[in-house]
């Protein structure tokens, strides 16, 4: 037992706390969007050149952007490669870019009207 399942009261990481996630975020709902929005939240799997296309073109077109980069994690070489060109399309367009979590496994990327507060560490 760690020291959070001593203050919660009990193992939160296990699978039955993620099932009980699914039952509040149901991600099998097929959201149809109509009226059209103004800006969509989209996410996109990191495999290849054309994905990091396909970002800059949803950052163009004013959607933020949520970066899964877990496809090719272990391509180092190949996920700094596509991460700099995102990166450099946003700080042209002054958009912003931060990781969201620790190992860069989902990155966020946002267009210039949309900006990221991002801690100190």
């Amino acid at each position: 037992m760690g020291i959070l399942d001593k203050i919660t009261g009990g193992n939160s990481s296990g699978p039955e706390a993620l099932e009980n996630l699914d039952e509040v975020i149901d991600e099998n709902e097929i959201d149809v969007v109509t009226p059209e929005a103004k800006l969509y939240v989209k996410k996109v799997h990191l495999r290849n050149e054309g994905d990091a296309d396909l970002v800059i073109k949803e950052l163009a077109a004013g959607n933020i952007i949520l970066v899964d980069t877990t496809p090719i994690i272990k391509q180092p070489n190949r996920l700094r490669t596509l991460t700099e060109k995102i990166k450099a399309f946003v700080k042209k367009n002054d958009g912003d870019i931060a990781a969201l979590t620790q190992g860069h496994e989902l990155i966020i990327t946002t267009p210039n009207a949309v900006k990221i507060v991002k801690s100190r560490k």
